[in-house]
């Protein structure tokens, strides 16, 4: 064996770090754990913020969806042009004075046209 397994780290070129260095090191731990805390603090509030907002935004969404509802409900009752007509004289409207006894055009329902089904279409250039 040699004399080097006894000598100090020093003495041996330095291959162990000193105490100074891991002193330093030791000394930023507590800091920067600190500031790494603090922005999981800060995340962590910023999260529940958005989170709240976006409850309200669904509360508020869920609302409107409730409104649209009843008044489709409402609108449902009106259709055809006399029903138009009636409701408009129970809402309050004034009729146009017309001097001739007027005719409705439409008496009923519009007609309905079928949609046509889609289909997959494939067209090939020849050249």
């Amino acid at each position: 064996m040699t004399d080097l397994a006894f000598r100090p780290a020093e003495a041996r070129g330095g291959d162990a770090p000193t105490e100074r260095s891991m002193g330093g090191l030791f000394r930023l731990a507590l800091p920067l754990y600190l500031v790494l805390l603090l922005a999981a603090a800060y995340v962590g509030v910023a999260n529940q913020a958005l989170r709240a907002r976006q409850v309200g935004l669904i509360a508020d969404k869920t609302n409107l969806l409730a409104s649209v509802a009843r008044a489709e409900l409402r609108a449902a009752a009106v259709e055809g042009p006399l029903a138009v007509a009636e409701w408009a004289e129970s809402a309050g409207m004034v009729p146009l004075p017309q001097g001739h006894v007027v005719a409705v055009a439409a008496p009923e329902p519009a007609p309905t046209f079928a949609v046509p089904e889609p289909e997959l279409e494939l067209r090939t250039v020849w050249r």
